[in-house]
């Protein structure tokens, strides 16, 4: 079961918590002040793929690059 982040909109409790995706929708009731707490959404991570396994375009170069094949390569 996903963990799902919730923050309680009367006392500002952070908390996260275990629930099954048809219950994730719901709000929660917060474990401190017995009130309503809304779901938290965040931002994913951004992910950059770096080495040698990976094409030029994939990920911006530097005027450093030494690959050749992009604009940066010398």
């Amino acid at each position: 079961m996903p963990i799902y982040s919730y923050r309680c909109s009367s006392c500002g409790n952070s908390y996260d918590a275990m629930k099954s995706f048809s219950e994730a929708d719901e709000d929660d009731i917060c474990p401190i002040c017995g009130k309503t707490a809304k779901r938290q959404f965040s931002d994913p991570a951004a992910v950059i793929y770096k080495g040698s396994g990976y094409y030029c375009t994939d990920n911006k170069h530097d005027s450093g690059c030494c690959c050749g094949s992009c604009k940066g390569g010398k």
